[in-house]
């Protein structure tokens, strides 16, 4: 046994600081992407109360589903350790009575073990791993002692004031010394939800004084990635609450948030609280704004961001201990009403996951297992087979779950829809009508797709099923070109999309692999501009031999008289074989209510142009923010990001005799609406 655990040590410990450099937190949270909290389990007072007791085959679990961090919320306080503050006084003015020293708070040495042979486990399974300081009696013990509200609230100058603060520091202090030779995957987040009850002032004052603890311990600790909020506001406006001396004073800290809204859908099991459905744009939009409030501060601060809880709840009737629906007797249908519908809860998890990925942010997601009304993990029964009413909670048919039980470890598996969804996985048939239908080709790898060999060429290619070797599902598209000639000669083509798209960018992105490193390929746009055949393509993507992390992507802008587009992939210069899966697109309405008409806001001259183009804002209150210049085929030649300027002199002699527009976005964000300039030599 001791053998083992030597083992172990040099195996997490030992052996990182051989081979790896300290990583920087923009790395670490790169490297963090996707990942779950490990909810419940040490949070709750007594581990098994509140989630099932954790096992090593957990973390393997984790890994192998392809998460790559696991954050664990741990309670320090409660029986875990000794020194009872709660008989010094919460008067003000009494913190001359308190007579204790941080020597009174002891760490109980077993649970220690417990948590340290329980971060290793996660470790080896080669998950990043965030010891979060957490709990129901580190609220009652500590937080709600700093808010009016709750019935521990001390008084600042109070001997219990005292006590409580001197525990929690002997806490960490503990802590960080534990674990101080620990591989640099092992993160510390200094505490869970602070903002509820502590101010920004108070909460500065306690990320200071761990950070001095954390970092005074030895060991690696003096550069370990450390996890912070702030407090005294919402818990996504938190993180901008914090001191931007404490940022700028410490080389390895990263922010975090959580984001549970809006309550009302995910606590919708409550009784109180009954939005079954999320996903509207409105929905979406607040979310957005909220997390583009986030980066715009991290980018500020040069801070990177860790979205460390979300979730909704998913009881929703269904009972994922036993795999069947609750019943409950005070239901005139005899089944449970509670808990948001799955498409939603699905929709949701999937949208936070990838508008937290797309903006460099790492995540956890809430899981507890099947005590808890947040599963992802440890369910034990198969999808949903029930025909359910929300609107009145009558169930319209019924087929009781068929109960697959797995060969892992204490008969887990995942909820397989809600993994996929943070998974960026999701492999159900998408063949709904939109700008590019099938787009992960779980549809069957020819619907809604076709190749175009040219017929004028002496290129030869097939088009077939590449299960074999999709990003993600089952299906990925395959083209083989045994003859090149060149780009234009193959094509893989989707649906044409008809709808008035003019003055709108799209954004089409692909995830695309190769057979070797030497292949190519582009992506392009057909429109039908005054009923005429246009065609705009991509610059020349050099392909791997595998799909890349980022999607390739390519944007384009509508020209004015579009009736329809269609996306196309070209492949024909090199032989090989190429594989598509996970086409995306996104739709820009440059004419939303942001949206103006330049009329006199803007200034261009001389037009026409020759060698230079100037243009100028009207209003001297108003800054240039960002330029395009784009042909008249809906294809951007170039941007400017100039600063704090309302006027500057575009360069145009690189530029062909023809038609152009010009798009300006101003310093209030507003877009103003794309206007000719001709440029004649």
């Amino acid at each position: 046994m001791l053998k083992n655990k030597v083992l172990l040590f040099l195996v997490v410990n030992l052996v990182p600081f051989v081979l790896f450099a300290q990583t920087s937190p923009s790395d670490m949270v790169t490297q963090m992407g996707r990942g779950i909290n490990l909810g419940n389990v040490f949070s709750a007072p007594i581990e098994g109360n509140w989630a099932e007791v954790v096992e090593q085959q957990y973390f393997t679990d984790v890994a192998s589903a392809g998460f790559t961090n696991v954050r664990i919320p741990i309670d320090f306080f409660g029986i875990r350790t000794t020194g009872d503050t709660s008989g010094y006084s919460a008067t003000a003015g009494t913190s001359g009575s308190y007579t204790g020293i941080p020597a009174d708070y002891v760490v109980l040495s077993t649970y220690l073990d417990r948590i340290e042979d329980v971060i290793d486990w996660a470790l080896l399974a080669g998950l990043i791993v965030t010891l979060d300081f957490h709990g129901a009696d580190l609220k009652s013990e500590f937080l709600y002692t700093f808010d009016s509200g709750e019935s521990e609230y001390t008084n600042p100058t109070s001997a219990r004031r005292a006590a409580d603060n001197e525990k929690f520091r002997a806490i960490w202090t503990q802590v960080a010394d534990r674990f101080k030779n620990h591989a640099d995957d092992l993160l510390f987040e200094i505490i869970n939800e602070p903002y509820f009850e502590m101010s920004a002032a108070e909460m500065n004052t306690l990320n200071t004084d761990i950070l001095a603890i954390i970092r005074g311990s030895g060991g690696s600790n003096g550069t370990r990635n450390v996890i912070i909020t702030g407090g005294g506001a919402t818990s996504h406006n938190a993180p901008l609450q914090i001191e931007p001396s404490i940022i700028s004073g410490d080389s390895y800290l990263i922010a975090t948030f959580h984001y549970y809204q809006p309550f009302n859908f995910t606590s919708s099991s409550a009784d109180s609280r009954d939005v079954e459905s999320w996903g509207t744009v409105g929905d979406k939009s607040t979310l957005t704004t909220r997390f583009d409030a986030v980066l715009t501060w991290a980018i500020t601060n040069n801070i990177p961001v860790f979205v460390g809880e979300f979730g909704a709840d998913n009881t929703g009737g269904y009972n994922y201990s036993s795999g069947d629906l609750n019943t409950i007797s005070g239901n005139a249908t005899g089944f449970a009403d509670g808990g948001p519908d799955n498409a939603s809860r699905v929709e949701y998890h999937s949208f936070i996951a990838e508008q937290s990925i797309n903006r460099g942010f790492s995540f956890a997601a809430w899981d507890s297992g099947p005590k808890s009304n947040k599963t992802i993990h440890m369910r034990k029964d198969s999808p949903s087979s029930v025909n359910y009413n929300i609107n009145n909670f009558s169930v319209i048919s019924y087929n009781p779950k068929s109960t697959n039980i797995s060969t892992v470890v204490n008969n887990t598996i995942w909820v397989e829809d809600v993994k996929n969804a943070l998974l960026g996985t999701i492999t159900s048939c998408d063949n709904s009508t939109q700008l590019i239908m099938n787009p992960n080709f779980e549809c069957g790898f020819n619907s809604n797709w076709d190749i175009f060999v040219a017929g004028t060429s002496s290129a030869a290619a097939t088009f077939s099923d590449g299960t074999t070797d999709s990003r993600s599902g089952s299906i990925s598209g395959k083209i083989d070109v045994t003859t090149a000639d060149n780009y234009n000669s193959v094509l893989l083509r989707n649906q044409e999309y008809t709808s008035d798209l003019t003055d709108k960018t799209i954004t089409v992105k692909a995830y695309v692999k190769a057979s070797t490193g030497a292949q190519t390929f582009k992506i392009r746009i057909k429109a039908i501009v005054s009923g005429s055949n246009v065609l705009s393509a991509s610059p020349i993507i050099n392909l791997s031999t595998s799909y890349p992390a980022s999607p390739y992507e390519y944007e384009y802008v509508i020209p004015a008289n579009t009736s329809s587009i269609q996306v196309q992939t070209m492949v024909g210069n090199e032989v090989g074989i190429y594989y598509f899966d996970d086409l995306e697109f996104s739709i820009d309405n440059t004419l939303s209510t942001n949206t103006i008409e330049l009329n006199n806001e803007v200034v261009l001259f001389p037009n026409p142009s020759n060698d230079f183009v100037n243009v100028k804002l009207t209003s001297s209150d108003k800054k240039i923010k960002h330029i395009r210049i784009i042909d008249i085929n809906g294809r951007i030649i170039t941007e400017y990001t100039p600063k704090h300027i309302n006027s500057i002199k575009l360069n145009t002699n690189n530029l062909e005799n023809g038609i152009y527009l010009i798009q300006v976005t101003t310093s209030d964000n507003k877009v103003l609406r794309h206007k000719k300039i001709v440029v004649a030599k």
